[in-house]
């Protein structure tokens, strides 16, 4: 407003600079939506991620007890522990074979082989490696000649030969999506594809 001497005067009255709790309210509000609406969008490529990374673990670890049962000539059997939700390989000639069966074959060792892993987390004798299921990725089901599998333990013995008993296994996350291992009977190749539908 203009002076009657020429200048302008300054308004004197009490202007809050702060927020209003109406303001306060409406940001909060808005803030709670947004995050409603992305934390999952976040966290949905998350889980799907650590699925897919454990789906390689698991393929990449069966291939490597493949090659080592050829180089090394000895059976390794790798079981799937659906209750504790991992994978422990063990060498099959380290458990106590039945007496005077010195001249088995390959079938008749996998039958009398431990069919069990160490119940503790650590791995014991002749157990040469253990994973662990990350949280959220679950092991959903196992399929063999001996039939399907989804609690309890479910193997597949990989030969001096190359080969394997054979069997397919599927990992799953809380989000209904899936991978498929397959292990071929005959020349005990691991193959890793995506579930879809």
């Amino acid at each position: 407003m203009p002076d009657p001497n020429g200048g302008y005067l300054k308004l004197s009255g009490k202007r809050s600079r702060g927020f209003t709790l109406l303001e306060l309210l409406v940001v909060l509000v808005i803030i709670s939506l947004m995050s409603a609406l992305v934390v999952p969008r976040v966290l949905g490529p998350m889980s799907n991620l650590d699925l897919k990374t454990a789906s390689k673990k698991i393929s990449s670890s069966l291939r490597y007890v493949r090659s080592r049962a050829a180089s090394e000539k000895t059976t390794y059997a790798a079981l799937f522990d659906f209750d504790k939700n991992r994978l422990v390989i063990i060498d099959s000639a380290t458990p106590p074979l039945a007496e005077g069966d010195s001249h088995i074959n390959q079938r008749e060792a996998s039958d009398k082989t431990l069919i069990k892993p160490p119940d503790d987390e650590k791995d014991g004798p002749g157990v040469l490696k253990t994973y662990n299921l990350p949280e959220g990725v679950k092991l959903a089901k196992g399929v063999s000649r001996e039939g399907d599998f989804n609690s309890g333990f479910f193997r597949i013995f990989f030969f001096p030969g190359g080969g394997s008993s054979g069997g397919e296994i599927t990992v799953a996350n809380e989000r209904g999506r899936q991978y498929k291992i397959n292990v071929d009977f005959i020349t005990g190749t691991v193959m890793l594809s995506e579930v879809m539908g």
